[in-house]
């Protein structure tokens, strides 16, 4: 990984759902460019294991389990991360619930409580870790606020209607708070990630769909955590600076063409 060392030093970040995955890839690499990090996660043992391999590294780091979905869980959270590191610069939104993957079907079949759950997180965790984070951002004169979406927002599957509104949702999300705190030094932008190889993807889909996603993708390979963790870099750095209320978009291509591409390869492969 080619980095340029420092970019976030002296900087005090959150991130959710850094237990493993694009979190903790995310988390590591921040605290790699100088950030001090609360690695936050509902599963504490995990946020832990990132934690240690910060401070393998000489990173500063410390883990804290909250369920984003519970308020006083996240005011708790952005307390803990400003007190501990003297504010708060950086927050980075990557909770996501994976428990209801199979369970989020069809409209007309949908359950209220999957719904619920899947939104509780995904989406109205968004917006506490914001609610409590904000006012520390102000008080510093700024801050950069990332939250992670999906391509799925505007390109679902066949099925998880819940999942695909809570990631539209928090486009809506990041847009209204890119508008209401920029001209007070708060930026928020969103990351939409394509098919990114984790140990969660990896129980979600067979190989099968997983060559199938790759069939899709303008890229020799599918996306990896460190892809979306660089672009988080940039997004939480002075180098974007000029950049709010925007999407980027790491799909590997996935998005940038018409459905019926591979089709018309297969074709002109079989002659």
């Amino acid at each position: 990984m080619s980095t340029t060392v420092g970019r976030l030093m002296g900087k005090s970040a959150v991130v959710t759902g850094a237990g493993s995955g694009i979190g903790a890839a995310t988390a590591e690499l921040f605290a790699r460019e100088g950030a001090k990090v609360v690695v936050a996660d509902i599963d504490l043992p995990s946020a832990s294991v990132t934690v240690d391999r910060i401070r393998e590294e000489g990173g500063v780091a410390e883990p804290f389990a909250a369920d984003v979905s519970d308020e006083a869980a996240v005011a708790d959270l952005v307390a803990f991360a400003a007190g501990t590191h003297g504010g708060l610069d950086i927050l980075q939104n990557y909770a996501s619930d994976r428990s209801v993957v199979t369970a989020d079907v069809e409209v007309a079949d949908a359950s209220l409580a999957v719904w619920s759950k899947q939104l509780s997180v995904d989406l109205t965790g968004c917006m506490l870790t914001s609610k409590y984070a904000v006012p520390h951002m102000l008080r510093a004169g700024g801050g950069a606020i990332t939250n992670v979406s999906s391509v799925v927002a505007w390109l679902p599957l066949a099925a998880r209607p819940a999942y695909a509104t809570s990631k539209a949702g928090v486009l809506g999300l990041s847009k209204s708070l890119a508008t209401e705190y920029g001209k007070q030094g708060i930026r928020c932008n969103v990351i939409a990630p394509g098919h990114i190889v984790t140990p969660a993807t990896e129980k979600q889909f067979s190989p099968a769909q997983t060559q199938v996603m790759l069939d899709h993708v303008s890229a020799p390979r599918l996306g990896r955590p460190d892809d979306v963790a660089l672009a988080a870099l940039f997004l939480a750095s002075p180098d974007s600076a000029f950049i709010n209320g925007q999407v980027l978009v790491v799909d590997g291509g996935l998005s940038a063409y018409a459905p019926m591409v591979p089709s018309f390869r297969r074709l002109a492969a079989d002659g």
